[in-house]
This record gives structure tokens, C-alpha cells and sequence, in this order.
């Protein structure tokens, strides 16, 4: 197979910059690939900037990679250790006959909400009109199809056209050229647009509606590893680093670094939705992973074999919420 390159907009605290060869040589190299910048990554920033992950005998590269499916190209061919990212993709790896773990849930629910141009204020108005999300199968594309669904709604019978539209910005500003009349947006953009006016049709997270987001996934020998035990513990560290309301400025700093914004207090908003979006015990879940397996099940009839059951692995966690280092991590705080 051809080695499939490393294609990255950025990589995080690129390990070799800060360690003589020896000790690189003591640690055991594991590359993180995370597809989307968002708060709900914190515990992945925090962990490699407090050097957790070094703690834990890791030299660990955290590579940001623009698409999911490129991510799950990267896992198959071994370039990559373990991928933060949607699982749709991740999903059509297993269907085709990868052996994968989804061992951990960065976010269990869906961040996006459908907004539309301040004109539109019900379902009925979204017929014939366009709605703009990001990759196809990626999470935003996955949550429109939800979020239409809930709202009675059909893409093909109500001549709704989905255009992959680039990330929150440039949603955002299709919104704002009205070459969009709705878009998926994230927290933040959502709050921004609400603020100008523009009508917020259905917040997925406010619908309870069961949805795994994005999930920490390794080969499934990988994950159940020694290395990916330990490779766990180190994230829940950085769970627990997060949590810890005394970090909270050390936290923000390194949230700031990772978006790159333009100073620490900017952080803050940022900072809030990584609290109300991570869980103290990340566990994938089953119910939001049947709800994604559905909508890929419809792009990919392959995926219409593949069990949640079969993919999400929890084996590792429970492992250590049996021994007691949830209790360790949180000081017993739940």
C-alpha cells in the first residue's frame, strides 16, 4: 500500500522540537489526528502541553487533518495511531472490514444547530431552500440530516439542496450573502448569528436527541494494548486537568494556542463549552452511535451490517472506572 503522506494544517507541539534524541528514544511515538479545531479536543491540548502524555512514556504529534475521511484513510494505513474525529468515516472502515475501537467519546452530543435567514421561521419555510454544512458524512452534514428528519422534514422529498460549504465562517458568511437561506452552525457561530437576527430553527443539543459527535478510535489491537490503556489514562488526566477550577487560567491559555486567538480572554466562551460539552466519564455511547450508523447506513448501504455494539469499546474505560481512577483523577469529585 501507498504510504498515505501526513497532510496537515498545522501540528501541535511537534515533539522533536522540544526533546534531544534520547530522549525520544525512551518514549514510544504515538501521532494523533484530529479533524476539527473545536473545545471538546481540550483534553488532547491539555494533555500534550502538561506533558501528561510524557508521563505516561508517550511522544505524542497532534496532527490536524481537514476531513474525517482522510483520518480514517490515515488509521487503515497504520500512519496515524489514533483519530479524533466524527465516526462516520471511521464507521465505513469497519464496513469494509477494518477492526476498529471507538474507545472514547470527546462529545456525545451534537454541537450544531439549524440556523436559517431571519425570514424562515418554521420547517415549511426550508422547503426548496439551501442549507449549507460542511464535508459530506462529516458531523455537521450527519446533524443536518437529523435535524430534518426531527422537523419532519426530507431532503430529497422537500427539494432542500445540502451544500458542503466550508467550516463555521464561511457558513456564516453564505448566510450573510444570502447564498445560503440555512446552515449547521457550532456554538459559538450560532450565538453570533442569533445575535443579528437570524432564526434559530432547532438546536440539536437542547432536543436531546442521541447523537455521538466525535470519538477517540484506534485499531482495535491498538486500543487494547498496553499503550492504549495507558494512552487512556493519560486523556483522562487531561479530563481531570480541565475540570480542575484552579487550571482554569492555564486552561484558557492553552485553548487560546490551539485556536490560535489572539489573546487568553478571548478563551473564555471557549472555555465554558468545553465544560458543558466534555463528560467527567467519556464513555461513547451506544444510543448516539445507532443514531449515526442510520444516517451512514443510507449513504453506504455496507454500514447497514455494522453493529454500535461491534465498534464502540468501552472495555478499556471501565477497566479503570473498576480500579478506581476516575475517583484518583477527580479527588472522588463526581
Amino acid at each position: 500500500m501507498v504510504k498515505i503522506r501526513l497532510l496537515a494544517v498545522f501540528i501541535a507541539g511537534l515533539s522533536a522540537l522540544h526533546t534531544t534524541p534520547s530522549e525520544a528514544q525512551t518514549r514510544q511515538l504515538a501521532r494523533v489526528a484530529v479533524s476539527t479545531a473545536t473545545p471538546h479536543n481540550t483534553p488532547l491540548w491539555v494533555a500534550k502541553d502538561k506533558k501528561i502524555f510524557d508521563k505516561y512514556g508517550f511522544d505524542v504529534q497532534l496532527i490536524f487533518v481537514s476531513g474525517g475521511a482522510l483520518v480514517a484513510q490515515m488509521l487503515a494505513a497504520g500512519e496515524i495511531q489514533v483519530a479524533a474525529g466524527a465516526p462516520a468515516a471511521l464507521i465505513n472502515l469497519v464496513a469494509g472490514g477494518e477492526r476498529v475501537a471507538l474507545f472514547l467519546g470527546l462529545s456525545n452530543t451534537s454541537p450544531f444547530t439549524l440556523v436559517t435567514q431571519p425570514s424562515i421561521k418554521s420547517a415549511a419555510g426550508l422547503k426548496g431552500k439551501r442549507l449549507g454544512t460542511a464535508r459530506f458524512g462529516g458531523s455537521s452534514h450527519i446533524s443536518a440530516l437529523i435535524a430534518l428528519e426531527h422537523l419532519g422534514l426530507n431532503a430529497k422529498r422537500d427539494n432542500i439542496i445540502i451544500l458542503q460549504t466550508g467550516l463555521d465562517p464561511e457558513r456564516m458568511a453564505a448566510l450573510e450573502a444570502k447564498a445560503l437561506d440555512a446552515a449547521m452552525l457550532q456554538t459559538l457561530a450560532t450565538k453570533a448569528m442569533l445575535a443579528k437576527g437570524y432564526t434559530s430553527l432547532l438546536n440539536l443539543n437542547q432536543a436531546k436527541i442521541p447523537y455521538q459527535n466525535t470519538v477517540l478510535a484506534a485499531k482495535l489491537d491498538w486500543a487494547h494494548s498496553k499503550a492504549g490503556e495507558n494512552f487512556t489514562r493519560a486523556v483522562i488526566e487531561g479530563y481531570g486537568y480541565v475540570f480542575n477550577k484552579e487550571n482554569k487560567q492555564a486552561v484558557k491559555e492553552v485553548i487560546a494556542r490551539n485556536l490560535r486567538l489572539r489573546n487568553t480572554e478571548e478563551a473564555e466562551t471557549f472555555y465554558l463549552e468545553a465544560l458543558e460539552e466534555l463528560d467527567r466519564k467519556p464513555y461513547p455511547t451506544l444510543e448516539g452511535m445507532r443514531t449515526v450508523l442510520k444516517y451512514v447506513a443510507e449513504q453506504n448501504p455496507k454500514a447497514a451490517s455494522v453493529k454500535a455494539e461491534e465498534i464502540v469499546d468501552t472495555a478499556v474505560l471501565k477497566n479503570l472506572e473498576n480500579e478506581g481512577f476516575f475517583d484518583k483523577v477527580y479527588g472522588g469529585k463526581k
